[in-house]
Parts: C-alpha cells; sequence; structure tokens
C-alpha cells in the first residue's frame, strides 16, 4: 500500500505522458540495487492477468531509463513482448536514485550485499557518507557500517553477505575498524568461533577502548615527566595522588600560556632539548666513587711535590744556570726521592 501511495504521489508530481515504446529502447537504471530478480512468479502473474501496472521512466537521450519496475520489464523481455506502456516522468539524477532505491526497497527489502555494494557504488562516484545517508533518507551508522565491510578481509565479507554476522556486529565494531583493520579481523573472527550476541560484541569494543585509551593515558603520563621539569622545576616526581594533581596544574597553566601565545610549542621544545641535555651530560659525568678517590690521592701527591719544588726553587734555579768551569757545558741535575744531585 505504501509502495503505492508513493509511485501515485511520484506520477502526479513528476507525469509528463504515458506511450507504448520499443521494449528494446527502454535501459535498467544505474541507481538500481537489486543484485537478483526472480521473474518466474511474476512471468504467471502477467501471462494470467496482463501487465497491472506501467513502467515509470524518465527520458535519457536516445533511450528511457528505468525508475520503477525493472523486474517487470525483464519478465515481459522473457515473455517477448515487443513494446510496453510506459509513463515518462521529469526526474533528475537525485531523484532518479532516491526514487529507485526507495521504490524498490519499499516492495522487497535489499539483501545486506545489496545494499552495502549500492552504498560503495555511490562513495566511489563521490558521494561522501553523510550525504548517501541524506540523499537517500537513511541512518548515517547504518550507511557507514555498510561501507565499513568492505574494509574487512573478503572471508569476513562472505560471512556478513551469508548473514554468519550481522549488521548490528559491525555497527558495534565501528569504533574498532576505524582504529585498526587487523585489530577489528581478529575480533570478528573471536565473534564467530564463540558466536558472541550483539551485546556481547559491544562489550568487547568498549573493553578494547578502554584498555587502548589506559595505554595512551600512560605515554602521555611519561612524555609530561620528561617535560615537568623544564615547565615546572620544582614539581615533585609523580609518586602521589597529590604530586599527580600538582603536575596538572602546572601542565595546564603552560597550556592556558601557549594558547594565550605566551609561550610557544618551539619555546616547550628548546626547554624539553636543554633538559634531556643536561640529563645526558650528568648521566656522562657519573664516574665511580672508586675512581674518585683516587684520583683525589694523586692531586693530593702532587700538590706536596709542588711545594716540595717551591722549597727548592732557588737551589734548582742556581743549578740549572751553573756551566761546568771545565767543559763549560750546563750541569745535569739528578733526583733521588726527595733529594737533587748535580753533576
Amino acid at each position: 500500500m505504501l509502495r503505492e501511495k508513493l509511485v501515485s504521489a511520484f506520477h502526479k508530481k513528476k507525469a509528463r505522458q504515458t506511450m507504448e515504446v520499443n521494449i528494446d529502447s527502454i535501459r535498467p537504471s544505474p541507481y538500481q540495487p537489486r543484485l537478483i530478480f526472480d521473474e518466474e512468479d511474476l512471468k504467471q502473474e502477467i501471462k494470467k492477468d496482463g501487465l497491472l501496472s506501467d513502467l515509470v521512466v524518465r527520458k535519457q537521450g536516445k533511450y528511457y531509463e528505468l525508475i520503477d519496475g525493472e523486474r517487470r520489464w525483464r519478465a515481459l523481455k522473457e515473455l517477448g513482448w515487443k513494446t510496453v506502456p510506459v509513463r515518462v516522468v521529469d526526474a533528475d539524477d537525485a531523484l532518479a536514485r532516491l526514487s529507485v532505491y526507495k521504490l524498490n526497497k519499499i516492495r522487497e527489502n535489499y539483501t545486506v550485499e545489496e545494499e552495502a555494494r549500492y552504498f560503495k557504488k555511490l562513495r566511489d562516484e563521490g558521494m561522501a557518507p553523510l550525504g548517501i545517508s541524506k540523499q537517500l533518507s537513511a541512518d548515517s551508522r547504518w550507511v557507514l557500517a555498510h561501507l565499513n565491510v568492505f574494509k574487512l578481509p573478503e572471508d569476513i565479507q562472505k560471512a556478513v553477505w551469508t548473514k554468519q554476522l550481522s549488521m548490528s556486529h559491525i555497527v558495534a565494531l565501528e569504533s574498532v575498524i576505524d582504529r585498526n583493520i587487523k585489530e577489528a579481523a581478529l575480533t570478528v573472527n573471536e565473534i564467530l568461533k564463540r558466536k558472541l550476541t550483539v551485546s556481547e560484541t559491544r562489550k568487547i569494543a568498549e573493553n578494547r577502548a578502554k584498555e587502548l585509551k589506559a595505554k595512551v593515558d600512560e605515554m602521555r603520563i611519561k612524555e609530561a615527566e620528561k617535560v615537568l621539569p623544564a615547565i615546572a622545576p620544582k614539581a615533585p616526581k609523580l609518586e602521589t595522588p597529590e604530586d599527580f594533581e600538582k603536575a596538572a596544574e602546572a601542565l595546564k597553566e603552560k597550556a592556558g600560556e601557549m594558547r594565550e601565545a605566551k609561550l610557544k610549542p618551539e619555546e616547550i621544545k628548546k626547554m624539553t632539548k636543554r633538559l634531556e641535555e643536561e640529563t645526558k651530560r650528568e648521566e656522562t659525568e657519573e664516574i665511580p666513587m672508586q675512581t674518585i678517590k683516587s684520583l683525589r690521592n694523586k692531586i693530593e701527591a702532587l700538590e706536596k711535590e709542588k711545594a716540595s719544588l717551591l722549597e727548592k726553587k732557588s737551589f734548582l734555579t742556581e743549578a740549572l744556570s751553573f756551566n761546568c768551569p771545565h767543559c763549560n757545558h750546563a750541569c745535569i741535575i739528578y733526583r733521588e726521592g726527595d733529594s737533587y744531585w748535580v753533576e
């Protein structure tokens, strides 16, 4: 009944004329979502009662393009009809697309594969999922879920087409599919193996999202610990809840400054780099205690030797400037412990 009302309203508004046309001058609609047509029962009805309603077409160049009645057109061709009654209507591409989709859906719902491939065809032609949902008056998440099927491996696509996996499962997995296809495929295999319900699938997706959020939060905390000393040197090490609260306040304050352009991202990078360089230098400068003691002992010995040399400065100066009276060469000075000999 709804279909008849829709067709009637469509005809009254857009009908231009009714005529008999050559059946070979009619072409199927490029917007037809239906993949399989069963004409056997319809052929028997036409043989018995004739054609009860005209085909609806629009003029496209030399041909007529079907808007409503492709199954009847196919049945009539098989029955050998040469001409058929058609109602020609004015319709642009948008109206033709909507009419074909709606009229067929009202008559008999599409299979999951038919609807999915139709949405994909429209997307491949340049339409965004939101545009498809608006033009066809379909739920946007439902459209997106059908398109998401094509992101999954072929064996999983077949599981969807054969109803081993419902579209409600795909909707529940939307966040997982957006995040990682491999993870989504593993989750689907788990669903199929354990025969999980939609609510159980939704629970898995929620738990995975929580686990991921926890990992991301942990990474953020580690990054915050790196830059915190540069941003807030007095902030304590992050150990207690109070420490985290103080660090959060410091980071929030700096975030506010960045928004007000008081502190630019480049400055934060410079501060972080300087902090990392200082940390590396401190790590490099760490010397074992044994080495420090050894160095201290050597320094003390050198200081004592320096003092001893200063005491003998005048003697050494005189000795070094003394020439032998026999050969007139400079004297040679020998050292034994703390004593010096002149030869």
